[in-house]
């Protein structure tokens, strides 16, 4: 079983939930310190809005899903895995300690991106 950390359109609720729905075994709410969180405006290359998580000052709310292992590529295509973001193991908190999950990490440029200092998407 894999945990992933999600704090946006994978999220419960939210637009890409759909691709892994059947697949979450359990959910965990949590945060991640040490990390920064901006908005995507849809645009250009984006055909809609999303978030951006980077190492940075702070704290970015999200959720650990807890999914089989095969649910990883499917991720690893939706989130452009190496181009567009990295999949890294990061510490998140949870109410049932700390625990280690896969999380995403924008690779890309921020200059349209703008700051979420209170670490929740969507803003």
């Amino acid at each position: 079983m894999e945990r992933v950390f999600v704090y946006g359109t994978l999220k419960r609720g939210e637009r890409n939930h759909a691709l892994v729905a059947g697949r979450v075994q359990r959910v965990v709410p949590g945060y991640a310190e040490g990390f920064a969180l901006y908005h995507l405006p849809a645009g250009g290359e984006r055909p809609y809005a999303y978030p951006a998580m980077v190492r940075g000052e702070g704290r970015v709310y999200g959720e650990v899903l807890f999914l089989p292992g095969e649910a990883l590529p499917l991720l690893d295509a939706l989130e452009e895995e190496g181009e567009e973001y990295r999949r890294e193991r990061i510490l998140v908190h949870t109410e049932e300690g700390p625990m280690e999950a896969w999380a995403y990490l924008y690779l890309r440029d921020l200059r349209e991106a703008l700051p979420l200092p209170e670490g929740v998407w969507p803003p």
